[in-house]
């Protein structure tokens, strides 16, 4: 019974798909393996049967295969010309061959794709995303796929509930597609709410989302599905790198009633904290167990976190890389234990072998000499072992330098050599410029620019003739630092010419020098200097620098008005200042440029008139900032909280001139106050009414102390950012704190790619505490803009 009925069914079924000759199943025929004598298309009007042949492996001669034609049904459907595939095997022959014939019905072809009801986004960018036009087939797949695309588009820019549908009538009568968008509102995100957590604050989950809340002209709070999906996946992760390594992460969004505006809120179920049970380590033969343990961050009965986990790794594979094993590989495997929310740590150890440092060869480098290069090496001495953390910290140098746009070291050689050879390639980067610009700044003024830079100069590489010259082949190369500056201003103006040798005679000693002219137009008086500083000092490893710097200069205070301060009076005319100084640093930073990370400290002593001048006195002084990463983006934008420390004290009193004291107040010392607006007044000189009184003039103090704090964040990509702070300090006649400032302000940073990444900073800040006779502004800014 069971026979018969499926050729019945067959029979039924073709009849009605594929009218005509019977299939062979029908007639009881089994078709498997019989040798395919033709094979066929029906239903072919606008599609090019050599198409429809080439895309099948079915062929004449060969046997039938079912597999085969099921597989040739799925081609031919994938071409998306069909709407429709089947098959059908007749006529079989006295040899017992059959005929193959594939019935098709074809989709019919687009006359027009159309979007409307759009007003956000162009027709243009919905239809590229839709990628369907006039004289394709109206395939249904690719159709909804318009749907999905034109909806993505609009998710990306708010819309998140734009809905979009098509006029299947009028596809399926005319061949014309038309979208019909429905934009709705441009939803915002106004708020982030989090509910399940109790570990860890609102605040710490907020930090750690790339969305952003909606604050007018700056930041468009878009909602995205996919940032969200991204930021519960952040939010996981933050969970899981601290222990809670089933922590599920879900999401839902509240919208107002006008879907306008939307509160996104992360649903979290926190899960049990981990902990380690115990550690084990295997494959280890160079250190023992107990060497192990002592360098990870991960401990018996502490918290099992991804941060100490890769902290833990790398700490094992440095300490094996000082040794020369640079190919050490480490896991850190967990082994859960049941019913129990603890780990058993295996440290899992491939000690690999030692090498020796063999040649190192240095390519790409066309203008910079090979030792500026070899310079930059770290832990690569040919004929020792490989020092690993030493070969990070070349590539770290090599990416930092200002000479290169690339750097890479890559160790040659086999596994199996006891020693291996380093090349070092470089890609050198424009080092040289000449700049036209003008700048304007609240505690400068407005100030043209002319800046003439070199910053892989060569003292000794002199022009062979006037077209090296002129081209900038000549003086490149040795890497040296070279800098002609002119800065006309109508309040200030500067002049300089620059040099440094940071290797002299390839030492770890230093030399730099320094001619400059320098004018300003003060309130009551002209300041002008001109005058020459040099140094020379040595590098103390890579972070401690001492230098022995003496610097001599003509100062000249003229144009007095009649009530300027008797402490102008006292040095009008020309004053001849010498000094001689030690400056001891130490830099940790992580980038000269932009720092993230690290420390920089300088201790300064300088005699005033150890040789010679109008003026003998001691100026001591320590600068101090350091920073912290707070947290780093997916496309690796920092948030960077620094701190900013300065002190400064002239201990003999009342020896030091107006011009060699200390001043705060304006954009790069005391935001909330003016230029110079911090710190004591003079008494008014001359002969008028009012000498002998208190007046307005700034004539700086002996003590300094300044302390600022500052958070920089992010706002849009690395184009704007945000800063918030907090100055606080004082300047004052006597060592003390008697008269202490403080205030608080927000601000923009911005780089305007239209004018060459010129910087644009823009503080607001509010004094809250200052003192009798301080000047204060609310607003401070910098502005620089190059003509080319």
């Amino acid at each position: 019974m069971h026979r018969h009925s499926f050729p019945l069914l067959g029979l039924l079924l073709f009849a009605v798909l594929a009218p005509g000759t019977p299939d062979a199943r029908a007639q009881g025929i089994d078709p498997e393996n019989r040798p395919i004598s033709a094979v066929r298309f029906e239903g072919l009007n606008l599609v090019p049967e050599q198409l429809v042949r080439n895309t099948v492996r079915s062929t004449p001669g060969e046997a039938y295969n079912r597999e085969t034609v099921r597989l040739d049904i799925i081609r031919l459907n994938r071409l998306g010309r069909f709407t429709r595939v089947i098959e059908r095997v007749t006529q079989p022959g006295e040899d017992g061959s059959v005929v193959l014939t594939f019935v098709l019905t074809e989709a019919p072809l687009l006359t027009d794709v159309q979007v409307v009801g759009n007003k956000a986004i162009p027709d243009r960018k919905l239809l590229d995303a839709v990628r369907l036009q006039a004289g394709d087939p109206a395939d249904p797949f690719l159709v909804e796929n318009g749907i999905t695309q034109i909806t993505a588009a609009y998710e990306e820019q708010g819309y998140y509930v734009a809905s979009v549908t098509i006029d299947r009538e009028l596809l399926d009568e005319t061949g014309v597609l038309i979208y019909r968008v429905r934009e709705g509102p441009r939803i915002k995100i106004v708020g982030f709410e989090f509910e399940g957590n109790t570990t860890f604050t609102d605040n710490q989950l907020r930090g750690q989302i790339k969305s952003r809340k909606y604050f007018p002209i700056f930041v468009k709070g878009a909602l995205s599905r996919e940032q969200l999906e991204l930021d519960a996946g952040a939010i996981r992760q933050y969970y899981q790198s601290r222990g809670f390594l089933d922590a599920q992460v879900g999401r839902r969004i509240n919208l107002s009633p006008d879907e306008e505006d939307a509160v996104v809120v992360f649903v979290i179920d926190e899960g049990l904290q981990y902990s380690v049970a115990d550690i084990r380590v295997e494959g280890n033969t160079l250190f023992t167990a107990e060497q192990i343990e002592q360098n990870m961050t991960l401990v018996r009965g502490g918290v099992l976190g991804a941060l100490e986990r890769n902290r833990s790794r790398q700490a094992i594979i440095d300490e094996y890389g000082k040794l020369g094993f640079i190919e050490t590989q480490v896991d850190i495997i967990p082994l859960f234990l049941e019913d129990q929310a603890q780990v058993n740590l295996l440290v899992r150890i491939n000690e690999g072998s030692p090498y020796l440092v063999g040649k190192i060869a240095v390519r790409g480098n066309a203008v910079t000499r090979d030792k500026v290069i070899l310079r930059e090496l770290r832990g690569l001495e040919p004929g020792r072992y490989f020092d690993r953390t030493g070969l990070d910290d070349t590539r770290q140098r090599l990416a930092n330098s200002a000479l290169f746009s690339e750097g890479t070291v890559t160790v040659l050689g086999d596994p199996g050599d006891e020693q291996r050879d380093v090349l070092v390639q470089v890609k050198e980067g424009q080092t040289g410029s000449i700049g036209f610009g003008a700048g304007v700044s609240s505690d400068a003024g407005l100030i043209g620019s002319i800046d003439v830079v070199q910053r892989n100069f060569d003292i000794t590489d002199f022009p062979e003739s006037v077209n090296e010259f002129i081209t900038g082949q000549a003086f490149r190369g040795a890497g040296q630092f070279f800098a002609l500056s002119l800065q006309p201003g109508n309040e200030t103006s500067r002049y300089s010419i620059s040099f440094r040798e940071p290797y002299l005679f390839e030492s770890d000693f230093f030399f730099d020098s320094s001619l400059f002219f320098f004018t300003r137009e003060r309130e009551d008086w002209d300041e002008q200097r001109i005058g020459a500083a040099f140094g020379i000092g040595q590098r103390f490893g890579d972070s401690w620098t001492a230098s022995l710097r003496t610097r001599a200069e003509q100062v000249n205070i003229s144009n007095l008005a009649s009530d300027a301060p008797v402490d102008a009076f006292a040095v009008e005319g020309d004053n001849f200042v010498t000094s001689l100084g030690l400056i001891l640093t130490r830099d940790t930073t992580d980038n000269p440029f932009t720092p993230s990370e690290g420390s920089r400290l300088e201790l300064s002593l300088e005699q005033i008139g150890a040789l010679g001048g109008d003026f003998t006195f001691t100026r001591i002084g320590i600068k101090h900032v350091v920073y912290w990463t707070v947290e780093e983006d997916f496309l690796g934008r920092k948030s960077v909280l620094s701190w900013r420390n300065q002190f400064g004290y002239i201990p003999q009193e009342n020896e030091a001139p107006l011009f060699e004291r200390f001043y705060a107040g304006g954009f790069r010392t005391f935001r909330g106050f003016d230029f110079r607006g911090v710190g004591p007044r003079g008494i008014i000189g001359g002969t008028g009414p009012n000498a002998g009184q208190l007046g307005d003039d700034p004539v700086g103090g002996d003590f300094l102390l300044l302390t600022s704090l500052q958070y920089e964040f992010p706002l849009v990509t690395d184009f704007l950012r945000g800063v918030v702070f907090t100055d606080q300090g004082t300047v004052q006649d006597d060592f003390g704190v008697s008269e202490w400032r403080v205030s608080i302000g927000a601000g923009i940073r911005m780089n305007i790619p239209f004018l060459g990444q010129a910087p644009f900073a823009l503080d607001l800040a509010y004094p809250l505490l200052k003192q009798d006779g301080d000047e204060t502004q609310v607003i401070s800014f910098d502005l620089a803009i190059p003509f080319q």
